[in-house]
Order: C-alpha cells, then structure tokens, then sequence
C-alpha cells in the first residue's frame, strides 16, 4: 500500500490519493489522468533488494490536503492544509522505509535547518552519517558499531 495520504476535497465530493484520476477527469483535465493511468499500479510498495539506510527530515509543514472554496474548483487554486512531513514528502511516505527487510538504520532529522528535503544533502550531519555507512560496509564493519 501507498504511504500517500493526500487528501483533495471540493464543495461536492472529497478525494483520496487514489482517487486522482477521478479528480483529474472532474477537473476536466483527461490528458491528466491519461498519463496517471499510464503510471498505474507504479506505487506499489517492493522491496529493492539491497540494505537500507533510511534518512529524512521531519517536523517541516508539508502540503497534505488540498481544498477547493465553493466556486473555485476547477479553475482556481485550492487551500493548501500542511500535516508533517520534509517539506516537500509527507510523513506517511517518508516512513514507507520502515518496512524494508533489509532496513540496516533509521534516521530523523527535524526542523529546516536540519532535514528539510534538499537542505538534508547538504548537511554535514548526514554527509559524516553517509560517509561513515560507506566506510563501515567497504571494510565489513556492522552500521550498528557506527556512534554520533
């Protein structure tokens, strides 16, 4: 299952993540939902077969619902409302790496300065973190002998 949780409403009917084709067609955009049936079942969750080191940011307002003012859909904006999340990730999705078999570490890094999506590979808390996951598993070393 999908760790989107978006949620898109209008005066007449509320929307899941999985309903966006149908918002799509509603909001008179076929092409839209064209190139989402084109993509179908591509967010089903596989595992990829390799270790896990999951890191991402948290504690950031991200975009989770989406709602259209009585009058405003489909040719005006929508009201954004934010849930946690990276900034740009929602947290739902974000903790999808939990259930890899293969998950070796876990790592949070809150706030904007710290974990906002593109901020994050920039920071020198992570470069050390990915630098020293490199180094451990080209000697043979366990992650969990890694401290910080």
């Amino acid at each position: 299952s999908s760790g989107i949780n978006a949620e898109y409403g209008t005066p007449d009917r509320n929307y899941t993540a999985h309903q966006l084709g149908e918002l799509l067609t509603d909001a008179n955009f076929p092409e839209g939902a064209d190139v989402l049936k084109s993509i179908e079942g591509s967010d089903t969750f596989v595992e990829p077969g390799v270790d896990v080191y999951c890191i991402h940011g948290s504690d950031i307002p991200t975009a989770a619902q989406f709602r259209w003012r009585p009058g405003y859909f489909p040719d005006y904006q929508p009201d954004q409302i934010d849930g946690p999340g990276d900034g740009t990730v929602n947290q739902p999705s974000l903790e999808l790496c939990r259930k890899f078999k293969r998950l070796k570490a876990y790592r949070i890094y809150p706030g904007i300065k710290e974990g906002e999506h593109m901020q994050i590979l920039l920071n020198p808390r992570v470069i050390e973190y990915v630098t020293q996951i490199l180094n451990s598993t080209s000697t043979g070393q366990d992650e969990r002998v890694l401290h910080f």
